[in-house]
């Protein structure tokens, strides 16, 4: 079977073969990277390509999750087939060989795509119908349905930001850009209230200069608004929170806007907010739009 382990210097061809694959999608080498051989879990056992008379056929990058309860999830992060190479069993095989590795690794289910840490898309896109009849053929199951939303940017948008950060100074809420001594007390919050968001809003700080902001008040944080901690290459936002007890101050839409406004200054003129919750928030504070609908499917191993 002509599998083998993706190295660094396939990242060209794996890059063109998710550009060809995955036609929904915007596609850089950057982006192809930072899935495979620069992610923090990046494990070479679960980075598989298929070569067919010399070409890249296939690829694909799984991952093992770890869950408060001790289980492994297994995911399939990113998978694409050369479109020239479809309905000749490789698709098939490759995947067969994941699903092998994932449980040889000690999961007992795999995802598809939507796996919480560095994550490329919250599912498989609805429209990518090749990929639905696979996926069922081979015993997935459809078990949430996921959205992202868009909105347009502009460098004249809320032009009263600043103004409404120094009006909530004066009731004691300090909003700021995080720094990297920040990260410690940022954790702590996220461990406290949204724990599945370590990785995303540490890859945020990680950022020059980080590509966080976060709430203070009372001497703790209260909130925190990211983007790019994710899909860098992209204009990714998110993840977001702020503390139920303080919502309804404008805190969290002041938050969100900074970090929008940083994105068009970097010249981005549409901001993507995926694998969202509350649509009716982002709606009101940035317009933004349902976008694309994603489709999440497991299957037990």
């Amino acid at each position: 079977m002509p599998v083998r382990e993706l190295t660094e210097a396939d990242l060209p061809a794996i890059t063109r073969v998710a550009h060809l694959g995955l036609e929904f999608d915007e596609i850089n080498k950057s982006l192809i990277r930072e899935k495979t051989v620069d992610a923090k879990d990046y494990d070479p056992n679960l980075g598989l390509l298929w070569e067919e008379a010399g070409e890249v056929a296939a690829f694909a990058q799984g991952a093992v999750g770890v869950k408060k309860d001790g289980s492994q999830p297994g995911y399939v992060r990113i998978m694409a087939v050369h479109p020239a190479f479809r309905n000749r069993g490789i698709g098939t095989s490759l995947l067969k060989e994941m699903e092998a590795r994932l449980k040889g690794k000690g999961c007992t289910a795999v995802s598809i795509m939507d796996s919480p840490n560095n994550y490329f898309m919250p599912g498989v896109d609805f429209r990518y119908t090749e990929a639905f009849c696979f996926l069922q053929k081979h015993g997935y199951e459809m078990f949430r349905e996921n959205h992202n939303l868009i909105c347009d940017l502009d460098l004249n948008d809320w032009p009263d930001l600043d103004s409404q950060i120094a009006e909530l100074a004066k009731e004691g809420v300090e909003l700021r850009r995080a720094v990297t001594a920040d990260g410690p007390e940022v954790h702590d919050f996220l461990e406290a209230h949204w724990p599945g968001w370590h990785a995303e809003v540490q890859g945020a700080l990680d950022n020059d200069p980080p590509t966080l902001y976060i709430g203070r008040h009372e001497g703790r944080v209260i909130a925190f608004s990211g983007y790019q901690g994710n899909n860098k290459s992209l204009s990714w936002f998110g993840p977001m929170g702020t503390l139920p007890v303080l919502r309804g101050k404008g805190i969290g839409g002041i938050l969100l806007r900074l970090c929008l406004r940083d994105l068009a200054r970097q010249g981005y003129r549409k901001a993507i907010i995926p694998w969202v919750g509350p649509v009716r928030f982002y709606a009101r504070y940035s317009n933004a739009r349902l976008d694309r609908c994603f489709w999440a499917y497991r299957k037990n191993l």
